[in-house]
């Protein structure tokens, strides 16, 4: 499941960046930053970090975050505008219980990369793949055990 959430991720990437959508310095970014969320969300799933509502809350709120902080970047320059985002991030991710760390990237895309509205749109693809994939996964594997007892 961890290869084939990656291997959507990238045709996913790659079709936004083809499209004109982002770059290709954020298809990079953003591709870590999720590459790195389903790595934590099938490979050590009893996280607390690793729960679905977590994941779509925390990248919702960091490319909300990182996209209304593009804004400041003319004003106060780029580094320290993702001192700001980052800080940002942690105590809204923080003050929401929605805790998963390769979120807090998402905004530095928006600060680095400009992908405007089209990130919010990239970031909502990638959510719902991540998240439809981490259920089916894990019900998979709840009745896989499931049928792995009935059958002792």
């Amino acid at each position: 499941m961890l290869g084939l959430t990656v291997a959507l991720l990238i045709f996913l990437l790659n079709l936004a960046e083809h499209l004109l959508i982002i770059s290709i310095d954020a298809k990079y970014l953003i591709f870590a930053s999720f590459g790195s969320s389903a790595f934590l969300m099938y490979l050590m799933p009893e996280s607390n970090s690793s729960k679905v509502s977590k994941f779509v809350k925390s990248y919702f709120a960091a490319g909300v975050i990182g996209l209304l902080c593009t804004f400041i970047v003319p004003y106060i320059g780029l580094f320290y505008s993702i001192a700001v985002v980052e800080t940002a991030i942690a105590i809204t991710l923080v003050g929401i219980e929605a805790k998963h760390p390769p979120a807090a990237a998402i905004g530095i895309v928006f600060l680095i990369n400009r992908v405007g509205i089209y990130g919010i749109i990239i970031i909502i693809i990638g959510v719902a793949t991540v998240s439809i994939l981490t259920t089916v996964l894990k019900k998979a594997f709840y009745e896989a055990e499931k049928e792995v007892r009935r059958v002792k």
